[in-house]
């Protein structure tokens, strides 16, 4: 990657001035360094779908974000514990890409854009393109990070558009995580979006998703299993043309209330995109006996296999109608 040729070509240049007492030189080779390394960083996050399969590709990959840890590590060190003489903004942008070069955990808040492609009624090839606030971890906020299912879920909403009339069509999303499912339909044209989670702090973060997107959405606490079990909550007296959900399947709890949410909020399809994972077939089976029970029907189903970080991870659709 020609980039990182250029940064290591940096770090020998500072390194050399530095020796030689030219400490202006030495500042603007670390300059270029770290403008080259905030650039590299900023890339790593954003998302590129394709047309024709379901890889994800990345404008920088992983081992470029290692390579580039393994290049500048050093002298980022030295930088930010002060023993190079330099500007405190340079020590401040030091640290910054030092976090990030650590890894996700330890990066603190970012935006990431997700681009997704599709053919127009021309054929044409055109994108949609979402903007992802994502804080730092925290704790067990799960939807603080944008899973593996919401994404495939964004793909066929774009590239399938098995959402007819949805400028018609009043949508809710559950357990919305950093809001992407949901800010998709919104973008597609909805005749109105309702973006729903349990956890204040998840929903403060889908609030600034909205913003970045330029979208209209609403965006309210909704638990669930609350709604599932409560004849009081007011969501019972909503209903929604279109309910959609993703990665939702992480407790024998949740499979056995989420049927009972959608009964109830649901008034003509519900969506949904989940992995199969070995250790929660237990919770999928009973979703899927639930379903059955409630009497919502299995419309369509279908798998994929799609390689992450982890290996291949399969993953089911499910559309769902009333009998």
């Amino acid at each position: 990657m020609q980039i990182l040729d250029t940064i290591q070509n940096h770090v020998s240049q500072a390194w050399a001035y530095r020796k030689q007492g030219r400490d202006s030189d030495m500042e603007t080779q670390i300059d270029s360094m770290l403008s080259l390394l905030e650039d590299l960083i900023d890339r790593s996050y954003d998302r590129f779908a394709t047309l024709d399969d379901e890889e994800e590709i990345r404008p920088v990959k992983s081992q470029d974000i290692q390579k580039a840890r393994q290049l500048t590590q050093t002298i980022l060190v030295r930088i930010v514990s002060g023993e190079m003489s330099i500007a405190d903004e340079q020590i401040d942008r030091a640290a910054k890409a030092m976090a990030h070069l650590s890894g996700r955990g330890a990066a603190g808040a970012m935006v990431g854009t997700w681009y997704i492609p599709y053919l127009d009624s021309n054929g044409v090839r055109e994108s949609v393109s979402l903007k992802i606030h994502e804080p730092s971890f925290i704790g067990n906020d799960i939807g603080f990070k944008t899973w593996g299912a919401a994404p495939l879920m964004a793909k066929r909403l774009v590239q399938e558009r098995f959402l007819p009339n949805l400028e018609n069509q009043t949508v809710i999303e559950l357990g919305t995580g950093t809001g992407m499912v949901g800010l998709i339909c919104a973008k597609l044209g909805a005749a109105s979006t309702d973006l729903t989670d349990y956890h204040p702090s998840v929903l403060e973060n889908v609030a600034i998703n909205v913003k970045l997107n330029e979208v209209q959405a609403n965006v309210s606490k909704l638990d669930f299993i609350e709604l599932a079990t409560n004849p009081d909550s007011v969501w019972r007296n909503r209903k929604f043309d279109v309910v959609i959900a993703s990665d939702l399947l992480y407790e024998m709890e949740h499979a056995e209330y989420l049927p009972v949410a959608i009964e109830l909020l649901m008034t003509d399809v519900f969506y949904f995109m989940i992995p199969l994972r070995a250790t929660h077939t237990k919770e999928v089976a009973l979703f899927e006996r639930r379903m059955e029970e409630i009497g919502l029907y299995l419309d369509q189903t279908s798998d994929q296999e799609v390689e992450e970080d982890e290996g291949w991870v399969r993953y089911r659709f499910y559309s769902y109608i009333r009998a």
